[in-house]
């Protein structure tokens, strides 16, 4: 029997602390607290939990260490009830195979959508639409504490819940998915009489037949027919009369508060939703009764009878059939009915709805079923006459908020089909999702009308009064006029839209139908519900078997229903919650009968005792004879019972009917099935006290206290399956302390001894918690709490493995009775063998001898020494057995003996013929250390250690000599007898049927641990080692080739009689036939494949289980079940079921790999031979692995370099450890960087220069750039160039006459010119750092201003300015883009930038640069997480830069998203979005100009017709002036053009496509302003707005070709009309005109000719300009509009031909602008070259953003170098965005052509520039900015996979066009949308390919972080040649000569010595910071040392058995294909097979 040991007395971990902080006194008993035990993995693994109770603390505990303390005192309410469970949370699917930690890896709900706010998109509607990522059911664990009226739930991950109930709870159990929850049913208490309401007459206005306000909520009523086509109910009572006044009063007074119809059970499975309900399936007939109607087919959903009290509810998944399988879960719950004195078993199940898709599509043939249903209502049935409003038709979308047209009644068959029609399969699911459970909406996404009422109250202060009633209301639907519907719209669960019960109802049915159903616009408004649409969509939308054998269920009844017969409200107590848990009952158990004498009924034990009932369950394990059938066991243990109670239910699956609308939830199309159990008898467990289940390593038992007549007790140990042997323990004393535990109390340790025991008080009481690895506690006389572990499953993993396997193949449960057999060998010779090595592992010998003995002949054959090994006795036993066990050799009791015997027997230790022991072989010990001086033999100092050592080792016979002695033993009779019992007859013994498939198991397992290199040698000597006991057990059968004589195959491999000891005996009768002439060996069966490649299925334990042939409903996968003992055959031999050859596709032979089950854990483990092909086709895929393979198959080839899931961070710290330095210093790395070396001159100017690098987070960017541009210091010089607080360096060269302080007043003077110079420099600064910090968030963020200090040369002198001067009050707009360009900076992928760190970073005062910073936030999108409440407190200053900044930054982070929030915060900063007389807005123009921006960008691509009337009505609007009235500065240029471009935004591209915008006449309006003659009063006014229109056409036909627009808004076509338009607008207009003929723009001469008038056309190239007139203005802005044009169509392409073609006017405009100019007409004509200079300069910058050209370089260096007052601040603000584009992120990002970037670079490069740093009239210079919206990083970085380091690396790129191009990276890809394949082509690498066409996640990844991961080759697998190999690794070798030299001596030794230069590469790498050293993970030279062991020293089977496949694969390989071996190589295993046959033909070691 299984060993019991004592572990002390148990006493809560946490009554220590307790008593030391006075929660509980000294003396403390379990009558002062609860304490409560937990082991969420069903008894193993995880350790147990503890809750301790008191009456107003919790405290948890883990592993005896106290976690939590929870103190409820505040509360004022004691603890009801403490308890843990698993809450199930939703987490993001990581790959196609659902699952997770859930019970139910299903449970996502199919309802659930992603919705957003109202209708609007979420994201560009013209985008590709992404798939949210699945989500799949996670479980979270929580500790949940109940008082009187409210529940905490503390998660353990850290949030914390509290929830208001609105009743008291009774009772709570844990469940599979949260809790449930029993109700306290109070005590009727009589109430005094009151006035009854009197009924209302049948014809009165506010009665129907049957009242609702009459009804009994303590019954239930059911509805009679149909629940669709019903009529809508007046109103009881009309509101606002006195009538209605009166009638109110009086209900309320008549109306008792009380809970008696609310259900008494609830579901609790989120602590943020409501309560879920608990029902019954009622069948038809029962229901047919209860209505007095027969024939009713239906099932209907009603909760449990209040009778019914729940005792017990499932935790877990009560039994599973497959460890693979997608079964729904079995739950149980059981009640006890203590007015009929019955027990019920119910089956539970949490529905799950259906695709409404598939239901529909199910449901659309079946008409007569539809037709049957809708004949409920006859033509006389109340509530159908003609003056009842009929149900509102299925018309269209309103498109409007107000009411709904009126409609003719629509037949109800009209009405379906025209809803089949009009709505597709999604739209019903996203509408009725919403319907069927409001809680699967997305709640950030609800609109404030629809919360869930119990989120409400879950959210209450706990302080604050809660009404009960609310509840009540809501649970029972109650429809009267109380609180509940005052407060929330009259019962409705989606708040006051829906209004009170009998009020509108949209949707049409009956209005217990809940949803959104008055949403302008939504679907659900739109739907009819009634009549056969109802039928159609929602027939079937739950599960049929959702509750497992509830076939019939009609939801559709369930979720319309609600009138009875006669047409009146039929109100249920669950129709307001909704239905979560469906219970159906499985049995139900009388249990008058098993009640004790004393009482009658089962609820008398309960007043006399306060223990609760204990239900518990046990599954039978799997039974081979049975495949498509479990047995369950239900344990009741009741007080009121004389005994327990056993429950057996036969348990089977059914498949569930797969969905018609795709895979299910876990995205496969596996069949999912359900577990039906059915009920078959109880058994009552006689003479027993107490029951309890205990686990040890999935051994289950019921643990049993037996009472007998004389009063004594004692534990037993039963199951409820199979046969087992009677066990009884008795307890005697036990021990006082725990002998394993680690004592914390040192008093303790001194005051009592640790081995102390004490004897239990009599009688013992009560077996309580149940805990992991088999530990109980049982209660004696005296309450004291013994701890016992009952040991029911082996410790050796070996014995255990053995044990698992008999239970699967023996039938009937027969391994289990086998364990029994090996717990009483256990028991009965425990100190036999606790001297044995391995106790365990001789138990299971003397186990499965005892099998065998009775039917060996007595008389053993002579011929074999029979001695045994030492085994000192120890007293007690008889003379016959000590004379047995002491024969031994007195030498063998020496120490060196017992030395060799215990290292022997380790598991973790080699045998002494293994390597490191090989010197045994030949070394003689020392004599002294042989044995003492009297007992030393000469002869024996001759002998080596070996020699003296060997022996032959007698485990055999010992342990059949103990199967003997059991068997005499009384227990070992009554084992006996069961055998013959179980036999069919005498003649045939089950127990000789079973040995020889306990042998071929056996067998079969040996061979499997043959496959792992890593497992216990076979042939080793431990004694726990197969191959003798096979041997003996095939001697016995009479197998000739299964024994242990000489020649056969154990003796050979490892059971040699020479080393062992056998009996030479047989059994008798004979006749059991060997299955194979000899045994099958994996490694023989391995040659056989490569030597034929004919696959031959090789043994398995399938032979031996027979696959069921009547159970269609339940297929099992018998190699599935089995790959558990033997996973390493099953996947073999799955490989080459389908591999045919040796030159198979290394491709299909990789994938097959994968598809057998082979990882790479397997793989590194497997033999050579087994090994071989494997890895032969892994190196041939290693170069060049497919592109469309999945991580796991990347993981195999050993390239996770191509795993584009690699964190790309990874590699930021050895940039900026490893290389930080070096790159700074100009040192040479250790990647063999070419970094220009540092002059004298520089190194004399570093301590001068300023750090440019902030912090070191800057330095990871700065690495790259670094690569990119390390032919030279052009970075570090833009860097210089473009840093604001970095001194300014200017020129002042004085004439000669000049006094000094003359010169210093000039020096002075020119300072304010450097000043403005330095105001422009931030925007720049902003784009050349932009993405490169990731602030700490523990440290304030800091925000830089201006350097005022100049550096004069060439006097070298530093002038000052006045701070004073240049404050932040005087230049906002620069300090406000100071605080974008820190804001910019920012990565946008950093974490943490949320609200916390944005108030962490908000100065006491608000400031321009915080409201810069702002705005930098919001356009790298970190405004997304902002509170609301923040951006109130951020704009009720009303500080303007403030306002600007935070709604412009919200409306880039929320672009294209319409968000209402955001909405309602711009449109109270717009005076054109209030409503008609507001009052006027006390807003600065510049706050209402950003908020109309900040609307375009808000609705983005939206076409919304209501903002781009908006926005249409601002660009052309004319308020005619009031002399008396001041002038309107709202509107001024920058207004009109700010609303221009938001309709250009909202209508991006769209010219051709205007939808709902058609009847606005945009375009004529549009250029009305733009083209079209102006009246003469109000042209001033217009002239405003002509270029917003004409940027909002260009917007809105860009890309269109629209050649009609294009022709009328290009330029006039004669020269006199130029003279009315203003000289810019040319340039606006020529541009639009481009933009849209987009594809016609070309970079070249003719083109530019072609454009441009014909008057202009001579002077095209501009050569001939060599005076400024302001004539020539016009022709300045077309030619500027022209080149710009081009620079848009080629912007961050890099194209050398347009930059050339573009800096050839640059210059030329350069030139002409140095021009003279002294008259007015020349200097406006300057001005306007000089503006056409400044674009020319962006539109060079704009091709070439990111790539630092440095022939732009230079030029923009000329342009900076200006200072003066003729160069104002709009001039340098463009050279410097120029500037900062031709460097934007440090040369890691670029310029996009899509609509988007096109709009935002018109936008930012505007070219109109401010004359001052405050100038924003013509456009407003936050705008600027906006060329974020246009960069997108495309610069490639290629990491080394082992250091992670960044490097440069040649690519190859493919075009779709079919082109190819080489790059260098780090470098700049063109658009990734027309590129196909990006190829690495260095040899020292990996080959990397990544595939944008046919692997669409590796676009995906490449989008998310430009990050190439490749892996370094060694020099073996760069060069097929020796030579080669050689030559590249002595050049490694010399460079990496530093990192090597610590580890080069060991090639020096003699075993690594005859390596090759080629082979040291593969195990140290050239680079000192790689990852390889750190790598487990071996290596190809790792297998030739194994096998040039194997091949010159072994002389073992296994090992020689394993180097011939390996030979036999080599000669398959060689003979086809090119030949090659690339594993292992071929000369290589030409030597080991040369090495092998040299062996044997001299016979060494023979």
């Amino acid at each position: 029997m299984a060993s019991l040991r004592s572990l002390g007395v148990h006493k809560p971990s946490a009554l220590p602390f307790l008593i030391a902080e006075a929660i509980l006194p000294e003396d403390a008993t379990e009558g002062d607290y609860t304490w409560e035990l937990y082991n969420d993995n069903n008894g193993e693994g995880s350790p147990d939990e503890e809750l301790v109770t008191t009456e107003y603390h919790v405290v948890w505990s883990r592993g005896g260490v106290v976690r939590k303390v929870y103190n409820f005192e505040i509360e004022q309410e004691r603890v009801i009830q403490a308890v843990l469970t698993w809450f199930p949370t939703e987490e993001p699917s990581t790959s196609n195979s659902g699952g997770g930690n859930g019970v139910n890896p299903n449970g996502n709900n199919a309802s659930r959508s992603y919705l957003s706010q109202g209708t609007q998109p979420a994201t560009d509607p013209n985008s590709t639409a992404q798939q949210p990522p699945r989500a799949v059911e996670g479980r979270s664990r929580a500790l949940v504490v109940f008082l009187k009226s409210q529940a905490h739930v503390f998660f353990l991950s850290g949030a914390t819940h509290v929830v208001n109930l609105p009743f008291e709870v009774d009772r709570v159990f844990p469940a599979t998915r949260g809790l449930l929850l029993q109700r306290k049913i109070p005590r009727k208490e009589i109430a005094p009489p009151t006035p009854q309401f009197p009924a209302a007459p049948p014809n009165s206005f506010i009665s129907t037949t049957q009242s609702f306000l009459s009804q009994s909520y303590s019954q239930t009523h059911h509805r009679y027919g149909s629940s669709s086509g019903q009529s809508r109910l007046p109103n009881p009572v009309k509101p606002a009369t006195t009538n209605a006044l009166f009638l109110e009063e009086l209900l309320k007074g008549s109306a008792t508060s009380n809970s008696e119809g609310l259900p008494r059970v609830f579901s609790f499975t989120d602590p943020l939703s409501e309560l879920g309900l608990v029902v019954n399936a009622i069948s038809g007939n029962e229901r047919g009764r209860l209505l007095g109607v027969a024939g009713s087919g239906h099932r209907r959903l009603e909760p449990i009878d209040k009778a019914e009290e729940v005792i017990y509810v499932s935790a877990r998944n009560e039994i599973q059939f497959d460890k693979k399988s997608n079964d729904k879960p079995l739950l149980f719950i059981v009640t006890a009915n203590y007015e009929t004195n019955a027990f019920t078993i119910w089956s539970a199940s949490y529905l799950e709805p259906k695709h409404i898709s598939s239901a529909r599509r199910h449901h659309s043939t079946t008409t007569g079923h539809k037709l049957r249903r809708r004949s409920s209502y006859g033509p006389t049935a109340p509530g159908t006459g003609a003056t009842t409003p009929a149900v509102r038709s299925s018309d269209r979308l309103r498109e409007s908020f107000g009411p709904a047209t009126r409609s003719k009644t629509v037949l109800p068959s009209l009405s379906a089909s025209q809803n089949k029609e009009r709505l597709s399969d999604q739209a019903v699911e996203d509408a009725l999702a919403s319907q069927l459970d409001p809680n699967n909406v997305d709640i950030s996404k609800q609109p404030k009308e629809s919360r869930r009422v119990s989120s409400l109250l879950s959210r209450a202060e706990p302080s604050s009064s809660f009404d009960k009633t609310a509840f009540q209301d809501l649970a029972t639907h109650r429809a009267s006029l109380g609180s509940f519907s005052a407060s929330f719209g009259a019962g409705s669960r989606r708040g006051h839209s829906l209004g009170g019960l009998n009020d509108r109802n949209s949707l049409g049915g009956h209005p217990q139908i809940r949803g959104r159903a008055s949403t302008p616009g939504s679907i659900a408004s739109r739907m009819s519900l009634g009549g056969a649409s109802i039928d159609e969509t929602l027939e079937d939308i739950m599960d049929e078997d959702s509750f497992d054998t509830v076939e019939d269920f009609n939801e559709l009844d369930e979720m319309f229903g609600g009138l009875s017969y006669d047409g009146g409200l039929d109100q249920e107590p669950m129709d307001g919650l909704r239905k979560e848990l469906v219970m159906s009952k499985v049995a139900e158990i009388p249990v008058q009968r098993y009640l004790k004498t004393e009482f009658t009924d089962l609820n008398m034990a309960r007043a006399e005792t306060q223990v609760y009932p204990r239900v518990f369950t046990t599954a039978a394990p799997f039974n081979s004879a049975i495949l498509h059938e479990r047995r369950l066991f239900l344990y009741i243990v009741h007080s009121s019972l004389r005994a327990p109670l056993e429950c057996e239910f036969a348990v089977t699956r059914k498949r569930l009917p797969t969905p018609n609308s795709g895979p299910n939830m876990n995205g496969t199309n596996a069949d999912r099935y359900t577990c039906v159990a059915t009920f078959l008898k109880t058994l009552e467990l006689k003479n027993t006290v107490d029951a309890l289940k205990i686990v040890d390593n999935q051994v289950e038992r019921v643990l049993c206290l037996n009472t007998i007549e004389t009063g004594d007790r004692f534990l037993s140990v039963i199951a409820g399956w199979g046969t087992h042997l009677p066990t009884r323990y008795n307890i005697g004393p036990l021990k006082l302390f725990d002998p394993y535990a680690v004592f914390r109390d040192n008093l303790t340790r001194k005051t009592a001894g640790l081995k102390r025991t004490i004897t239990p008080r009599n009688p013992l009481r009560r077996l309580l918690s149940p805990g992991s690895s088999g530990t109980f506690d049982i209660l004696d006389g005296e309450s004291l709490r013994h701890c016992l572990q009952m040991c029911l499953a082996p410790q050796d993993t070996f014995v255990s493995q053995i044990f698992d396997a008999l239970m699967l193949i023996l039938p009937n449960h027969m391994g289990n009775f086998i364990l029994g057999i090996w717990w009483n060998i256990r028991r009965i010779f425990a100190k036999e063998l606790e001297q044995s090595s391995n106790p365990e592992w001789a138990a299971l010998l003397a186990t499965l001898f005892s099998m065998a003995v009775p039917f060996v002949e007595e008389k053993p054959v002579s011929g074999v020494k029979s001695t045994t090994t030492s085994h000192r006795r120890s007293g007690g036993r008889p003379s016959s057995q000590q004379t047995l066990l002491e024969s031994q050799n007195e030498d063998d009791r020496s120490s060196w003996r017992l030395m060799f015997n215990w290292e022997m027997s380790r598991p973790n230790t080699k045998n002494w013929q293994s390597l490191p022991w090989a010197w045994v072989h030949t070394s003689k010990p020392p004599t002294s250390a042989m044995s003492p001086p009297s007992r030393r033999s000469s002869h024996l100092s001759s002998l080596t250690m070996w020699e003296q050592l060997k022996g032959k080792k007698n485990t055999v016979p010992y342990c059949a000599k103990l199967a003997r002695l059991f068997i005499q033993t009384p227990i070992g009779i009554a084992a006996n007898d069961q055998w013959k019992h179980l036999s069919v007859g005498e003649a045939q013994d089950l127990r000789t049927s079973f040995l020889p498939q306990i042998l071929v198991m056996l067998h079969l397992m040996r061979e499997e641990y043959k496959l792992n290199i890593l497992s216990e040698d076979s042939s080793s000597g431990n004694l726990s080692n197969l191959t003798p006991l096979l041997a003996q057990l095939g001697h016995w059968l009479r197998w000739e080739s299964w024994d242990w004589k000489r020649g056969t195959y154990y003796d050979l491999d490892g059971g040699s009689a020479e080393d062992w000891n056998y009996e030479d005996s047989y059994m008798n009768p004979t006749g059991f036939s060997q299955p194979w002439e000899s045994p099958p060996s994996i490694l023989e069966w391995l040659s056989t494949t490569f030597r034929s490649w004919s696959y031959s299925s090789f043994p398995t334990l399938v032979l031996f289980i027979r696959e069921p042939t009547a159970s269609p409903r339940s297929p099992f996968n018998v190699e599935d079940l089995i790959s558990t003992i033997t996973p390493r055959t099953i996947a073999l031999m799955g490989f080459f079921r389908y591999i045919h050859d040796a030159q198979s596709s290394p491709r299909r032979t990789v994938e097959r790999i994968s598809q057998s089950g082979i990882n790479s854990d397997m793989l590194a483990t497997f033999p050579e031979a087994a090994q071989a092909p494997l890895m032969e086709a892994i190196i041939r895929c290693q170069a060049n692995p497919p592109t469309t393979w999945s991580q796991s198959l990347l993981k195999l080839v050993q390239r996770e370099d191509l795993d584009l899931s690699l964190d790309s961070e990874k590699g930021t710290a050895h940039d900026v450890q490893h290389s930080q330095l070096s790159s700074m210093m100009g040192l040479q790395s250790s990647m063999h960087l070419v970094i220009a070396s540092r002059d004298v001159h520089a190194i004399c100017q570093g301590p001068e220069r300023h750090d440019i690098m902030q912090s070191s987070t800057e330095v990871e960017r700065y690495y790259i750039s670094r690569l990119i541009f390390q032919e030279d210091r052009r970075q570090l010089e833009a860097y210089s160039l473009l840093e604001p607080f970095r001194q300014a360096v200017a020129t002042y060269r004085p004439d000669g006459i000049s006094e000094e302080s003359a010169i210093l007043d000039a020096q002075k003077s020119l300072m304010q010119w450097v000043m403005i110079r330095t105001f422009s420099l931030t925007i720049g600064n902003s784009m050349i750092k932009f993405s490169s910090k990731r602030p700490l968030l523990t440290e304030k963020y800091s925000l830089l201003g201006f350097s005022t200090s100049c550096l004069m040369k060439p006097m070298g002198n530093v002038v000052t300015a006045e701070r004073a001067n240049y404050s932040e009050e005087k230049y906002f707009w620069a300090f406000f883009n100071a605080g974008v360009a820190a804001g910019l900076s920012v990565a946008r992928d950093a974490q943490g930038i949320d609200t916390s760190w944005i108030m962490y970073n908000k100065p006491s005062e608000l400031t321009n640069r915080h409201a810069g910073l702002l705005l930098g936030l919001g356009l790298n999108g970190h405004l997304k997480t902002i509170a609301k409440w923040l951006s109130f407190k951020y704009l009720t200053p009303k500080h303007t830069m403030t306002s600007v900044g935070l709604l412009l930054g919200l409306s880039a982070s929320y672009m294209g998203t319409m968000d209402t929030l955001v909405t309602r915060l711009l449109s109270v900063h717009v005076t054109r979005m209030l409503p008609p007389g507001a009052a006027e807005l006390n807003l600065s123009p510049y706050t209402q100009t950003t908020g109309l921006m900040g609307i375009g960008l808000l609705y983005y691509n939206t076409q919304h017709r209501r903002m781009s009337e908006i926005m249409l009505s601002e660009i052309e609007h004319v308020d005619r002036p009031d002399p008396s009235e001041p002038l309107d500065t709202l509107r001024d240029e920058a207004y009109r053009l700010a609303a221009g471009f938001a309709l250009g935004f909202i209508n991006l591209g769209k010219g051709k496509d205007l939808r709902g915008l058609h009847d606005m006449r945009i375009v004529q309006r549009l250029m009305g302003v733009a083209v079209a003659p102006k009246a003469v009063d109000i042209v001033h006014i217009l002239d405003q707005a002509t270029a917003g229109a004409v940027i909002a056409v260009a917007l809105i036909f860009m890309k269109t070709h629209d050649e009609a627009v294009a022709r009328k808004i290009d330029i006039p076509d004669t020269l006199p009309q130029f003279d009315y338009v203003r000289p810019d607008i040319f340039l606006l207009r020529t541009l639009a005109k481009h933009l849209i003929m987009w594809d016609n723009i070309r970079a070249n001469h003719p083109w530019i000719q072609k454009n441009l008038p014909a008057e202009y056309r001579k002077d095209f190239d501009l050569r001939n300009t060599t005076k400024l007139r302001s004539e020539q203005m016009p022709f300045f802005n077309i030619l500027a509009g022209l080149l710009w044009s081009v620079s848009l169509k080629y912007a961050g392409t890099g194209d050398l031909r347009v930059k050339g073609f573009l800096v050839q006017y640059l210059d030329q405009f350069m030139r002409i602008c140095k021009l003279p100019a002294i008259r007015y007409d020349a200097k406006l004509a300057r001005n306007t070259v000089r503006n056409c200079q400044d674009l020319l300069a962006l539109c060079c910058a704009t091709v070439m953003a990111g790539t630092g050209d440095l022939d732009v370089f230079r030029r923009l260096r000329a342009l900076h170098g200006r200072v003066g007052p003729e160069y104002p601040y709009g001039s340098h603000l463009a050279s410097h965005m120029a500037f900062g584009a031709l460097f934007v992120g440090g040369g890691t990002y670029t310029f996009s052509t899509s609509n988007k970037a096109i709009a935002a670079l018109i936008c930012a490069f505007y070219p109109l520039y401010p004359m001052e740093v405050q100038d924003s009239k013509a456009h407003l210079q936050a705008f600027r900015h906006f060329w974020v919206l246009a960069a997108e990083p495309r610069c490639i970085i290629v990491r080394d996979v082992d250091t992670g380091r960044a490097i440069k690396m040649g690519l190859n790129v493919s075009f779709k066009d079919g082109t190819d191009k080489a790059f260098e990276a780090p470098c700049l890809l063109p658009e990734l949308h027309t590129l196909s394949t990006i190829t690495t082509t260095n040899i020292d690498y990996w080959p990397t390919t990544l595939d944008f066409v046919n692997n669409p996640l590796h676009l995906q990844t490449f989008e998310r972080h430009q990050t190439l991961h490749v892996r370094r080759r060694s020099a073996h697998d760069m060069y097929a040649s020796t030579f080669s190999a050689t030559l590249v690794a002595l050049n490694d070798a010399q460079s990496s000569r530093t990192a090597r030299l610590i580890w080069d001596w060991l090639f020096t030794l003699p075993s690594l010595r005859e390596f090759e230069k080629a082979d040291v590469g593969l195990i140290l790498p050239t680079d000192p910071y790689s990852g390889t050293f750190l790598e487990t993970r071996g290596t190809v030279v790792d297998r030739r040392l194994v096998l040039r062991g194997m091949a010159g020293r072994s002389w073992r089977f296994s090992q020689l058995a394993d180097l011939k496949g390996l030979f036999v694969w080599a000669e398959s390989v060689v003979g086809t294909g090119d030949g090659r071996v690339r594993w292992l190589g071929r000369e290589v295993l030409e030597r080991l097979k040369a090495g092998v046959l040299e062996r044997g033909r001299g016979g060494e070691g023979v």
